[in-house]
């Protein structure tokens, strides 16, 4: 049996999460399983802010998915999910990625729709922070 694998985007702002997935669907693909979290539900909203209520959420959303990536922005937006994993003891099924946003958002999504494990997506996601985008 494959393992199934996903991304969450948790941000502090809805429109930011929902920009990154449309950005990593168009160039991944749309069967990777992905979630965008944060700020106020409705994309059109100014609230700004995300909780671990929120991001149980948002995993709900992948409940059929076995291995969850989780990309976010801000040191607080990992602070929240840490807290989801634990009030659920996640641990084994959420994983935190430490990696530029956008950048390893991409890199992880591309390597996991290209039938990558969830580590080698992790490895590729923090291999982003080393990638110039102008001259060395």
């Amino acid at each position: 049996m494959t393992m199934s694998t996903g991304l969450i985007i948790v941000s502090h702002s809805k429109r930011l999460a929902l920009g990154v997935v449309d950005l990593v669907r168009a160039l991944a693909g749309d069967e990777l399983a992905m979630v965008a979290v944060g700020g106020e539900e409705a994309p059109e909203s100014e609230g700004l802010g995300v909780n671990a209520a929120m991001v149980l959420a948002g995993l709900s959303e992948l409940d059929g998915v076995d291995a969850i990536g989780m990309i976010g922005d801000v040191g607080s937006s990992f602070l929240a999910t840490s807290a989801a994993i634990e009030l659920e003891r996640l641990e084994e099924r959420v994983h935190m990625i430490d990696c530029p946003m956008v950048e390893g958002a991409i890199a992880c999504a591309m390597t996991l729709s290209m039938g990558g494990s969830l580590d080698e997506g992790i490895a590729a996601a923090e291999h982003a922070w080393e990638v110039r985008k102008v001259g060395s």
